[in-house]
């Protein structure tokens, strides 16, 4: 297995030795920085995953790591191509044996294909960030360790009346724990995207199941008018039965200003949910 400080000269040789076309519309960009699989893997080791889920494999370099720390890989990749030379590349490098690598789309697996995942890890491509996040909240999957872009990274933990606070933000929260890991320029890439990246390590503390398709609902109605009084999106999204209540938990505030905690409850009281 090629040692993390030549990630760069074998990312270029494998690169250039199977003619790899490096494909934009794919967002297709691969981890050089030793720094970053390093703390990938030590993020990862804290779950001690028996069964990895990889979103992207690439190259299959992570992918070879990951079966030196877990008994098994299954990685995802949507182009036919790179599958192919990373099914090479984990075989060349001896842990071919520990690792499954499936064409497919990512995201679309994670929802209907696998049960029971312990871990999900991705470089994400940024073209499918958000529904990619999405897939994983809808998996229940125990963690994630993922590198995202900064600029998502940030949401997922912003405040509510910030400008970041958004949709992603309240559905990631009720389901999942945020922790911020390390921050990494453009240059930790080949080739390099125009953003910074973040590691994100998500943790399960709320199972999905289809009852929760409501609350999305609500969320996406509410949040496509963010920035309007709260009670009066309310009323176009839902109506509003018990509006004494409802005022007593929104008081005055627009949407975007309201915690998620807060959302929650309107969900619980529109719906008769039980949280």
């Amino acid at each position: 297995m090629v040692g993390l400080q030549d990630l760069t000269n074998t990312t270029i040789k494998l690169i250039r030795s199977y003619g790899v076309k490096v494909k934009k519309r794919l967002s297709q960009h691969f981890v050089v920085d030793s720094r970053l699989i390093s703390e990938l893997l030590d993020n990862i080791l804290r779950f001690k995953p028996k069964l990895v889920v990889e979103v992207g494999t690439g190259l299959g370099m992570l992918t070879a790591y990951l079966a030196g720390i877990s008994k098994y890989v299954v990685s995802i990749e949507l182009d036919r191509s790179l599958a192919e030379v990373a099914t090479k590349y984990v075989y060349e490098v001896g842990v071919g044996s520990k690792v499954d690598v499936v064409v497919g789309d990512g995201v679309k697996l994670l929802r209907g294909g696998f049960r029971d995942i312990e871990l999900v890890v991705s470089n994400v491509p940024y073209n499918v960030t958000g529904p990619l996040i999405n897939s994983i909240i809808k998996s229940n999957c125990r963690a994630a360790v993922l590198t995202l872009q900064k600029e998502v990274a940030d949401r997922l933990v912003a405040t509510p009346g910030s400008r970041g606070y958004s949709r992603l933000t309240v559905m990631v929260n009720t389901f999942m724990d945020v922790e911020l890991g390390g921050l990494y320029s453009p240059k930790s890439f080949y080739p390099e995207p125009k953003v910074s990246s973040r590691v994100v390590v998500l943790r399960r503390v709320r199972e999905w199941s289809d009852e929760w398709v409501l609350f999305e609902d609500l969320i996406r109605c509410l949040f496509n008018q963010r920035r309007k009084l709260a009670m009066k999106v309310l009323r176009r999204c839902v109506g509003v039965c018990d509006e004494s209540v409802i005022n007593d938990l929104v008081r005055g505030r627009r949407v975007y200003e309201l915690p998620t905690d807060t959302l929650l409850n309107i969900y619980s009281l529109i719906y008769g949910r039980r949280l």
